[in-house]
């Protein structure tokens, strides 16, 4: 006689977990956009008078507490809620470190995400509302700006860590192809005072590109330029910087920007991929990035493997391919002209 357990077991309840997920992003989603974190910057205070400071019913307020209590965003002693020091350094809005554009970014997926096996048949993505489409042109400046707004959020979280690794003491100027926000041009350029940079991206992103090298008080070592990166050359850079780029075409047109780099740089130059990869990664999103580029990327774009990508490189004339884990959930590739 054989026995069937039916009870609660890790493999059940990390299940239930995934099926409930939804349920801890968008109470953080909600957290950050009515103002919770902000509302407890102050110091610790009841649901009541969280309620009344960002305008909820006091029973809201409790339900959405208890929700961000249970993944540790918040504290409670008593009737008291205070934020947890994750929720101080990136949740409160106006701080270095704030990931508000990144959440809410995140969070427009999900009406798309309805959609998921639609666009999973029909190898597509999915068209809600007018939208950039990511080739090359002005587009809409207030896209730009909440796309370069996006990237800076993102960046803050590995792109000193980045730079670092990359040990370009001796190196002269790095070009940052497809820079969104600049945050990698700012960071490289912090961490090496005697690397010159230039940052490019299609115009509409590289005018608010330029307005955050300002801000970082950069604007004498790092220059901005809007340029086709699949057109335009920079022989004179001996770093190639490609963060989060790649990914978002086609293998047909990733491949194809790999060569068109590989044929202006100098001898000795390197070039650096910095992306999602999967055989890298100790966290699910490198996994899971594919299906927001499915829904909203209309270039073909896809997480390219690592063994993809360094064939790559070897094809178009690069050696020495290297990889380094740069976070949990990236790393670099580097190559050598």
């Amino acid at each position: 006689m054989t026995t069937t357990d039916t009870g609660a077991t890790a493999e059940s309840m990390r299940l239930h977990r995934l099926m409930m997920g939804y349920l801890s992003s968008k109470a953080l989603f909600a957290a950050i956009r009515l103002g919770v974190f902000d509302a407890l910057r102050a110091g610790p205070a009841t649901a009541e008078e969280v309620a009344s400071k960002i305008g909820l019913p006091e029973r809201s307020a409790r339900v959405l507490l208890l929700a961000v209590e249970g993944e540790q965003l918040v504290t409670r002693t008593g009737d008291k809620y205070g934020n947890a020091p994750i929720a101080e350094t990136y949740l409160t809005s106006g701080g270095p470190r704030y990931l508000g554009p990144l959440a809410t970014h995140q969070e427009s997926h999900f009406a798309k995400l309805m959609e998921l096996e639609t666009a999973l048949r029909d190898d597509a993505p999915v068209q809600l509302e007018a939208q950039y489409t990511g080739e090359f042109q002005g587009g809409p400046q207030a896209w730009a700006r909440r796309w370069a707004e996006v990237f800076r959020s993102s960046s803050q979280l590995v792109a000193e860590d980045l730079a670092t690794q990359a040990a370009l003491t001796g190196r002269h100027r790095l070009v940052d192809l497809g820079c969104a926000s600049a945050g990698y041009s700012i960071a490289f350029a912090k961490h090496y005072p005697d690397l010159a940079v230039t940052a490019v991206d299609q115009p509409a992103v590289a005018e608010v590109a330029a307005e955050f090298v300002t801000e970082a008080g950069m604007s004498e070592r790092i220059e901005v330029r809007g340029a086709d990166i699949f057109a335009e050359t920079f022989p004179d850079c001996d770093v190639v910087l490609l963060s989060h780029v790649i990914q978002g075409f086609s293998r047909e047109r990733a491949r194809n920007l790999l060569s068109h780099v590989h044929s202006w740089m100098p001898a000795g130059g390197r070039l650096i991929i910095h992306s999602h990869l999967p055989e890298q990664a100790s966290q699910p999103f490198p996994y899971q990035f594919g299906l927001i580029l499915l829904l909203n990327n209309n270039q073909g774009g896809e997480p390219h493997s690592q063994a993809t990508t360094e064939g790559w490189l070897r094809e178009v004339g690069f050696t020495d391919v290297t990889v380094a884990r740069v976070s949990p959930i990236s790393a670099a590739l580097a190559a050598t002209k």
